[in-house]
């Protein structure tokens, strides 16, 4: 056995550049998987254990006006509810010192912060709220940049300036860069100061008893809206959340197959390195198979051998990759926990990442190299020694012969010569062509991704044929709403929509919703042209449905739910109990955790049933504006406006069109760069293929380089052959990327927009990056050929004859 470990040494060592480029792949593939895995299994780790710390509520109930705290004893004495808490969240203008304009942003004030008892709220820093100081948000001080000074606010009392004493984290906040607001915290001490009655609140946080089911919460809701709806209370939202999973898992679970499955094609393509590498080698060596059979040496013997010399390259690989995959999935984990507003805690290492890196590394590069090494390891000793180790299979069949014509006709000498040597070696132009048509295709399928969701985020723009949409804390009347809108430079066309709460079932039993912050209606007047979904199945409102008791719903809510465009289903508007037609299926694009659902009904209906004439929940309002900045201008201006005429605008649901479009795209950027990301590292690895594949032909060329030389041939000659060789696989490899990403894009770009965004993407094929593509492969190509073709020009004509 000391024999073998001699010339496994030897073999390891007298070839370096080879070992390091098997070393380099297995480690790219290696990282790959430990990066992705280990990712996902921090971040839903964290993420779960973050929720469970928070004593997430059960059941959480955004009301439309202030209740009074007596009201939770009778809360408490509905059947299965174990628990309650509440907050007062409202909007209030603030500015800080030296600004003119104010700054629409959200407080909220709970009862006692030393004494919380569902969705906790964590002090980062500094003081808790008190009577002399407030404190922000964490997400809100990151991103405004407000962390310690005096923040001045429009109060019931008129400007009011309170410092800032403290930096807390609130589990339930949404991210800046997903279109959140300033969050400022307060207590009960600052409640009459804007307005807040003493002893009431505005949102409701409930525990059920024990055990917890989605069912049990929802029956839970139902008997509370009632108990409210009874004592004229109005329900914005109402939020249902599992305690044991945090609410953000919906925005990552669709995604995490996906890199999954990516990492795992990594790990096969550096294998298919592997099998490459060692399919060389053994060619190479077959002389030395037979001297060794001849001696005595078992095919056991040999397998043993070479097997020896892949695990060795393995285990060094796994060696090298462990320490950056744990610490990118560390680091990536904390990028996208922030968005969630968790904290990352100290550096954790991610145990089944370890043991997948350790089992991929080792079996997969051991299982790729086996067919190789069998076959050469049962060679007869005849064939090994008669072998000379460097023979091709080009030149024996009609397409090698159509190459030689189309080379000798078309091309000049040095380009026929490299073009022929690229059909040298059928079998491993195949598993390299593989590895970088696999990059290209992934390539082309993610900028196809890319553009797909840009379509789309462009037609429901279009959709969208208002600039802004205004929404109040509390229903607003109709004409002063338009007296206030019309003193605003550019204001056009302005509707009103309403909104209520309400409870649909479906033979008895309460709808389910994916992923929303609950179920409203949103009622559209019979002329409505602001907005109109698009239309998956039966019609849009029309003006003929106006007080007929019709409905539009969300596909997703369809689909959960078994429902079809002309259904009726149970529905609840306050003590109204009656059934509705469902007349239309709409899909949505912003089906995620943070958007409250809406169902569509015409408004002359809702105003029949609730005697509420002339008000309005929401504005939409028109004017030409060309970029975000004169949007952002405008809606300053509305902001001021309706300040100045003390009516208080919602943050949540106050939006403007293009800000909202670039809050979309915030939120699918994590995905779509982790997945550009691990496309560009599977290029990497094509690239390593590729330098692997023509260091292993300068190898097997040498003599006939020598020969070359002997004859004349200059070192640029035979630099611009091997470059041009590696410039032809690029090239190959590009034009084969084309039409199989045509084939897969479409299939793959709807699966992943369903998957992970929860959307239908309009398709659309990247054709500008089909040019992107062909500068990035060739440019790999030139990087990976440069240093064989640079050694193969070193090469003396003495050393080359000799070999």
């Amino acid at each position: 056995m000391n024999t073998l470990w001699y010339k496994v040494w030897a073999d390891l060592w007298l070839t370096k550049s080879r070992t390091a480029l098997a070393i380099v792949s297995i480690a790219a593939g290696v990282c790959c998987v430990g990066t992705l895995f280990g990712m996902i299994d921090l971040l839903l780790d964290k993420m779960d254990a973050a929720h469970r710390q928070s004593q997430p509520s059960h059941i959480s109930l955004i009301l439309r006006q202030d209740a009074e705290i007596s009201l939770l004893e009778q809360v408490k004495a509905i059947p299965g509810v174990a628990g309650v808490d509440t907050m007062t969240p409202l909007s209030v203008h603030f500015r800080q010192p030296g600004e003119t304009d104010w700054r629409l942003g959200t407080l909220v004030i709970r009862p006692d912060y030393e004494d919380q008892h569902f969705d906790k709220t964590a002090l980062q820093s500094g003081n808790w709220p008190n009577a002399e100081q407030i404190a922000i948000e964490n997400l809100s001080a990151l991103s405004s940049g407000i962390q310690s000074g005096n923040i001045e606010f429009e109060t019931a009392l008129g400007p009011q300036t309170l410092p800032i004493g403290g930096i807390v984290r609130h589990p339930f906040v949404k991210p800046p860069k997903f279109g959140g607001q300033v969050h400022f915290f307060a207590s009960v001490a600052h409640a009459a100061q804007f307005g807040i009655p003493a002893h009431s609140f505005r949102q409701l946080l409930v525990q059920i008893a024990e055990p917890y089911s989605s069912e049990s919460a929802r029956n839970v809701a139902g008997q509370i809206r009632s108990l409210l709806s009874e004592r004229h209370i109005g329900v914005n939202v109402t939020l249902l959340q599992d305690p044991q999973q945090h609410w953000g898992r919906p925005f990552l679970a669709g995604i995490n197959g996906v890199l999954q499955i990516m990492a795992l094609v990594s790990l096969t393509l550096a294998s298919v390195l592997i099998l490459n590498t060692v399919s060389a080698h053994i060619t190479q060596q077959t002389d030395q198979i037979g001297v060794m059979k001849a001696l005595g040496a078992k095919t056991i013997t040999i397998a043993k051998l070479y097997l020896l010399e892949i695990l060795f390259l393995s285990l060094v690989a796994i060696i090298l990759a462990i320490p950056p995959a744990l610490a990118a999935a560390y680091f990536s984990a904390c990028r996208l926990l922030g968005l969630f507003n968790i904290d990352c805690g100290a550096f954790v290492i991610s145990v089944p990442a370890v043991a997948y890196m350790l089992l991929g590394g080792l079996l997969a590069p051991l299982l790729a190299g086996l067919p190789p090494i069998l076959r050469g390891a049962a060679m007869t000793v005849r064939a090994a020694i008669a072998s000379y180790g460097v023979g091709a299979d080009f030149g024996y069949n009609r397409f090698d012969l159509l190459i030689e014509k189309f080379g000798a006709r078309f091309l000049p000498t040095l380009s026929a010569a490299a073009l022929g040597n690229l059909f040298r070696r059928k079998a491993r132009l195949v598993l390299t062509q593989s590895v970088l048509i696999c990059a290209g295709v992934m390539f082309l399928v993610l900028t196809s991704l890319i553009a797909s969701l840009n379509l789309t985020l462009d037609r429901e723009m279009a959709r969208s044929r208002y600039a802004v949409r205004l929404g109040f804390t509390q229903d607003q009347s109709e004409q002063t709403i338009r007296d206030i809108a019309a003193a605003v430079a550019g204001t056009g066309q302005i509707e009103f929509w309403q909104r209520s709460s309400l409870q649909i079932a479906k033979e008895g039993q309460a709808l389910q919703q994916k992923g929303s912050l609950g179920l409203q209606l949103l009622a559209l007047p019979k002329n409505s042209s602001m907005y109109q979904p698009l239309i998956e199945s039966g019609r849009w409102l029309q003006t003929g449905d106006a007080g007929q008791r019709v409905l539009v719903l969300s596909a997703d809510t369809a689909e959960l739910n078994g429902i079809r465009a002309g259904d009726m289903l149970d529905v609840a508007l306050g003590a109204d109990h009656e059934r509705w037609q469902v007349i239309g299926i709409y899909r949505w694009l912003a089906g995620n955790s943070y958007t409250v659902e809406p169902a569509y009904a015409p408004l002359e209906t809702l105003r029949q049933i609730t005697q509420n004439r002339e008000l309005a929940s929401f504005a939409l309002l028109n004017t030409p504006v060309a970029d975000l900045h004169q949007e952002a201008d405008y809606l300053r201006n509305l902001q001021q406006q309706f300040q100045e005429h003390g009516i208080q605008l919602d943050v949540y649901t106050t939006l403007a069109k293009l800000e909202q479009r670039q809050f979309t795209r915030n939120q699918f950027k994590p995905v779509l760069n982790t997945l550009l990301g691990l496309a560009c590292m599977i290029a990497a690895v094509g690239g390593i293929g590729l330098s692997g594949t023509l260091a292993i032909s300068v190898l097997q060329r040498i003599r006939e380089i020598g020969v070359l030389r002997a004859i004349g041939a200059p070192s640029q000659k035979v630099f611009r052959m091997f470059l041009l060789e590696g410039l032809l696989h690029g090239g190959i490899a590009w034009l084969l990327s084309i039409p199989l990403a045509y084939l897969a894009a479409e299939p793959l770009a709807k699966t992943l927009g369903r998957t992970m965004l929860g959307i239908q993407l309009d398709f659309r094929f990247d054709l500008w990056a089909i040019l992107y593509w062909l500068l990035i492969v060739l440019t790999v190509a030139w990087i990976a050929a440069f240093w064989p073709a640079r050694k193969a020009t070193r090469l003396s004509i003495r050393e080359c004859l000799g070999h």
